[in-house]
């Protein structure tokens, strides 16, 4: 129980953390046009205080009239209690292609490919203010692959896919 009190803390920090940043880097780029930013190439958003390291994850998809974009941050192993194996939250936000408006709403879960080719397990994602996240062990340097399944609030089943590669 402690385990999970804790880890839905960081989720939510986490969340919270991303969402300001998110929101301020919105309103400074209000009067900018956003639209050809090629966002798959983005690799970190440097000088975030809590979000150094944090990767905009290749996404370039769009599957029945949703977007995704993932992104990957690092865990700092000091917030974690002992035993947690968590390494980074992965983070999946969905928009409406047509409109950009965000869709929230829904279950999300994701199975994770380690260098090894082996599959894990779904893991549930929670909903958090405005994307979902779970934590995720990327323990050992290659490529992970992350493929997302969907059932947003339209009853729709999608999937999507992305990968990082750990050093």
């Amino acid at each position: 129980m402690k385990h999970a009190k804790i880890s839905w803390a960081v989720a939510l920090i986490s969340g919270s953390l991303f969402l300001a940043t998110v929101s301020l880097a919105m309103n400074h780029n209000a009067g900018h046009d956003m639209a050809g930013m090629d966002h798959g190439n983005m690799q970190q958003m440097p000088g975030m205080d809590g979000m150094q390291g944090m990767k905009t994850l290749p996404s370039d998809q769009e599957v029945d009239g949703i977007k995704a974009m993932f992104h990957l941050m690092p865990i700092d192993p000091k917030i974690l209690p002992a035993g947690h194996k968590a390494t980074n939250h992965l983070m999946v936000m969905f928009n409406d292609a047509e409109t950009g408006k965000p869709v929230d709403s829904g279950t999300v879960a994701v199975k994770i490919t380690d260098p090894d080719q082996k599959v894990a397990k779904p893991v549930k994602m929670m909903g958090m203010q405005g994307h979902f996240g779970a934590d995720v062990n990327l323990d050992r340097p290659g490529v992970w692959h992350f493929r997302i399944a969907t059932k947003l609030a339209d009853g729709k089943v999608r999937q999507f896919h992305s990968h990082t590669i750990v050093k």
